[in-house]
């Protein structure tokens, strides 16, 4: 029987088909073999689930720090809208423009904490800030025309830049599917991690 012969056959006959398809199925699993899946699953909880609940802990630490830093320099910009230069003699819209900024660095923070991928955004332009600004504190301290008490005010932005770098630090060393591993390890009586403990602000 020609090859053209039995696949005409085998279209019109559903018995022989069956039999063909059942057959090349047995042959295919004679030979590759019975295959047995390792259990990965003590690895996997060793290698991302209770690494990736120890980072997100961490993390939900340096949001809840950040956002207290926040409210700081939001403290900070509100009495300077009022015209309050907190310890520096400077002009009316000068005073504003130092309220605008410090609130811009506050609200930036609150949306950090919101979003934690937002801080690796944010550092560039913060970093630059406080390194111009750090080194004409000096020479305005050496002029005597800044009191320590204004320099003060600026803690908040430097400690609010640390916390951006370890927040963005945490978040890279998160690995793929980190929310879903937590999450199932979480409702299988795992400890909770931030992935719900900030879901009000965020």
């Amino acid at each position: 029987m020609s090859a053209a012969v039995l696949e005409e056959h085998l279209v019109i006959c559903v018995d022989c088909a069956r039999w063909l398809d059942a057959t090349t199925t047995l042959t295919r699993q004679l030979r590759l073999g019975a295959a047995v899946a390792p259990d990965l699953s003590a690895a996997i909880t060793t290698d991302i689930v209770l690494p990736t609940r120890k980072v997100m802990r961490r993390r939900l630490l340096l949001r809840v720090v950040l956002l207290l830093v926040a409210l700081v320099q939001l403290g900070i910009a509100i009495p300077a809208l009022a015209g309050d230069s907190i310890g520096m003699v400077m002009s009316t819209h000068a005073a504003h423009e130092a309220a605008a900024w410090n609130l811009a660095i506050g609200v930036a923070f609150l949306a950090a904490v919101s979003r934690p991928r937002r801080a690796a955004g944010l550092i560039p332009l913060l970093a630059t800030f406080i390194l111009v600004l750090a080194v004409l504190s000096v020479h305005d301290v050496v002029a005597g025309v800044v009191s320590v008490d204004r320099l003060a005010t600026h803690l908040a932005a430097v400690v609010g830049l640390l916390l951006l770098f370890a927040i963005d630090r945490a978040e890279r060393a998160l690995p793929p599917g980190r929310f879903a591993a937590a999450s199932r390890s979480d409702r299988s009586g795992g400890t909770g991690t931030d992935h719900g403990s900030l879901r009000g602000v965020a």
